[in-house]
């Protein structure tokens, strides 16, 4: 059976499960196929000095996680690619103009899981933060990657994924209609609607936000 993919031909490099690079490109079909190593960008928005996380959620059509709500921009690092050329990523999916150097460099978390459509999904995340306090409605999220773009309290969102909130209300929320069309709407959201990174995850970034 032949499984369908988001751009299956996008050229990724492999690596080992150390995090080494390998030097060797394949497929992102064939890595997700295989269950290869490779390298991701993800950046974390932050508003109100660290108080409030941004999220995206990711279009339905995602063949990983579709509709569920994760780092703000979030993709394959492309083989050959340096960091800044990675960082497109904000600009693609979330259509905000970012310098490179507004960055905030996290480091490197792994994740590895197994998808019921036959997918393995094994990735270094080279994670950023980024400081922005726009409102939502001057983002131009690209409705093939985002489906909803929302703000959350930090703290609220550690107290959910780790299980001593049973729900998280957005402080500011916006859906992506098909045409980009951005509408505001009020957004709750449970643990199970988040792609699941663990708390301790989270309680290590949160930690290294620059307060200021």
């Amino acid at each position: 059976m032949t499984l369908q993919q988001n751009d299956p031909d996008e050229l990724l490099e492999v690596f080992d499960a150390a995090g080494r690079p390998t030097g060797r490109a394949r497929s992102r079909a064939a890595v997700h196929i295989a269950g290869d190593w490779h390298q991701a960008f993800h950046c974390w928005i932050v508003r109100r000095h660290g108080l409030e996380v941004v999220l995206q959620r990711r279009a339905l059509a995602k063949d990983t996680f579709g509709g569920l709500w994760d780092a703000a921009a979030a993709g394959h690092w492309r083989f050959g690619e340096g960091p800044a050329e990675a960082a497109r990523e904000i600009a693609e999916e979330l259509g905000l103009d970012v310098s490179f150097g507004e960055l905030v460099y996290l480091g490197r978390e792994r994740m590895s899981r197994r998808f019921a459509n036959g997918l393995t999904d094994r990735e270094h995340h080279q994670v950023y933060l980024l400081e922005c306090d726009r409102p939502l409605g001057e983002y131009r999220p690209d409705p093939r990657e985002v489906s909803g773009v929302a703000a959350f309290s930090a703290r609220g969102l550690v107290d959910l994924v780790a299980g001593r909130q049973a729900a998280l209300h957005a402080s500011e929320a916006v859906e992506v209609g098909i045409d980009g069309h951005l509408e505001r709407v009020e957004m709750v959201v449970e643990r199970t609607d988040l792609v699941p990174y663990s708390a301790a995850r989270l309680r290590r970034m949160f930690r290294r936000i620059p307060m200021r």
